[in-house]
């Protein structure tokens, strides 16, 4: 009896879960705030070499970079059909601002750049020990900043499509 009180239970939480709407909004939101946490992991030395040498933490990356690209496609049909009706300028802006991640940040992209990234770490831990502190340390240093540019370039571009996504009041 306690078993199927349970399941009933189970059931009716599924089914008001299911018809709970989630708005787009409130999905680019979460994905931002989970891009820029993990971003700020990245943009040091000690992030990339984990990226580069932990598998789950580098798949859940990558799939997080899946989903904000599969939701700024949908955002992109979304705010096409709001352009397409007025015209709006914030949604041409919008537009355009997802265009640019959806090519030139492109998870393919991100990955080909982070492969580059994990190359020129393994370099550079190969190349030095105890006596060259001084010389790994400033190579570290050139290969913070490098990635640092990239990274916030994504960065830079998931921030600002969600701001205009409030900007657009797409929930209205």
């Amino acid at each position: 009896m306690k078993k199927l009180a349970a399941f009933i239970l189970l059931i009716i939480g599924l089914s008001s879960t299911a018809q709970e709407k989630v708005s787009i909004v409130t999905i680019i939101d979460d994905l931002t705030v989970r891009w820029d946490q993990t971003a700020i992991e990245l943009k040091n030395y000690r992030g990339i070499h984990n990226f580069c040498d932990d598998e789950p933490y580098r798949e859940e990356t990558i799939k997080l970079l899946d989903e904000i690209h599969h939701w700024d496609t949908t955002l992109y049909f979304i705010v096409k059909e709001k352009f397409d009706t007025n015209q709006d300028k914030e949604a041409a802006a919008t537009l355009s601002d997802i265009e640019k991640l959806e090519t030139e940040y492109s998870t393919e992209n991100f990955k080909n750049f982070i492969k580059e990234e994990c190359d020129a770490l393994k370099v550079i831990e190969e190349h030095f020990d105890q006596e060259t502190v001084k010389k790994f340390e400033s190579e570290i240093k050139k290969f913070e900043k490098e990635s640092n540019k990239y990274i916030n370039s994504i960065t830079y571009r998931i921030d600002i499509i969600d701001e205009h996504v409030h900007h657009l009041k797409l929930d209205e």
